[in-house]
C-alpha cells in the first residue's frame, strides 16, 4: 500500500499488523457490506449497479479500464451524471456535478463519503500482484453501503474482514440465468465450424489479430476484437458491433478480459 521510501516511516506511526485500523474515517461509519456472489451471468453485478444508479452519490470500482468505461457509458446513456476515472482517462459530465464515479479499483477515492459503493470481481482481493487495491478499497471506502460482487470463494475472507472492521455483512447468492454447456468435441482447427455469437479467446494482441484474419478468410463473415489496450472508444464500438444481431459481425476474438464481466 506504500512506496518503499515511505514504508519505514509508516511503520513508525502505524501498526502494520492491524490493517483494519489504518482507515479511522471509514471505521467511524457504520457500514453495511452486501456481498453478491454467484457464477457469471447470474445478475449479481446488475443488482448492485441498480442500487448504485438510485443512490445520491456513489462509485463503481472494476478491475479493467474496459469495465469502468462500460459502466460510465451505461450511466451516461441512462441520463445519470457520471464521471470516469482510470489510470489514463478522466472525464466529467459537462455543466453538472456527477452523482456517480466509475473507477478502476486502484483509483477509488478514500477521502470522500459515498452513499453506495460497488467493488467488482472481489475475489481479486487474493491476487498476489493486484490484491492490495481491493484490500485498500474494501477497508478504506467511506460508503454507507458497500456492495462487493464476485465468486463464492471470496465469502470466508470477506466474513473475516467484516468481523475485523465491525461492519454488518449481508450475503446474497445468485444462480446462473442461462445454461453453460461444454461442447462434446473441439473445432479441430476448422474455423468454418464457428457459429454466430461464438467468441475465440487469445492471450496476446498479435494472436487476436491473427485469429481475426483467419476467421474472416475461412468464414466470409466479420469478427470484432476486444482487448484491454484498445482505445476506449474502439473497444466500445467493437462490442456494439458484436452485440448487434443485424450485421455481419458474427464472431468475437478477445483477450481473457471478457472473463471479467464484460457485457457481450
Amino acid at each position: 500500500l506504500y512506496s518503499m521510501p515511505n514504508l519505514e516511516q509508516q511503520k513508525k506511526i502505524a501498526d502494520m499488523r492491524y490493517p483494519a485500523e489504518w482507515y479511522p474515517q471509514a471505521r467511524s461509519i457504520q457500514r453495511t457490506i452486501h456481498l453478491h456472489v454467484g457464477p457469471t451471468n447470474s445478475g449479481k453485478t446488475y443488482h448492485a449497479l441498480k442500487r448504485l444508479e438510485n443512490s445520491e452519490r456513489g462509485f463503481y470500482a472494476g478491475p479493467l479500464r474496459l469495465l469502468a468505461q462500460e459502466v460510465f457509458q451505461r450511466f451516461r446513456a441512462a441520463g445519470v451524471p457520471c464521471s470516469l476515472v482510470t489510470g489514463d482517462d478522466v472525464q466529467f459530465p459537462e455543466g453538472q456535478s456527477s452523482r456517480i464515479v466509475s473507477n478502476t479499483v486502484e483509483m477509488v477515492n478514500l477521502g470522500q463519503h459515498f452513499d453506495v459503493g460497488v467493488i467488482d470481481e472481489i475475489q481479486m482481493i487474493a491476487d498476489p500482484s493486484r490484491g492490495w487495491a481491493w484490500t485498500r478499497a474494501v477497508l478504506g471506502s467511506r460508503a454507507t453501503e458497500l456492495h462487493l460482487c464476485g465468486e463464492p470463494r471470496a465469502v470466508p475472507l470477506i466474513r473475516e474482514i467484516a468481523a475485523l472492521t465491525g461492519d454488518k455483512l449481508e450475503i446474497h447468492h445468485y444462480q446462473r440465468l442461462s445454461p453453460l454447456k461444454v461442447m462434446d468435441e473441439s473445432l479441430e482447427g476448422n474455423l468454418k465450424k464457428l457459429r454466430k455469437g461464438d467468441c475465440v479467446v487469445s492471450f496476446s494482441r498479435v494472436g487476436i489479430h491473427a485469429l481475426k484474419n483467419d476467421i474472416e478468410k475461412s468464414t466470409g463473415r466479420r469478427a470484432a476484437i476486444v482487448y484491454g489496450s484498445l482505445p476506449a472508444e474502439i473497444r466500445a464500438q467493437q462490442a456494439r458491433l458484436f452485440n448487434d444481431p443485424n450485421n455481419d459481425y458474427d464472431f468475437l476474438v478477445a483477450s481473457d478480459a471478457i472473463g471479467m464481466g464484460l457485457n457481450l
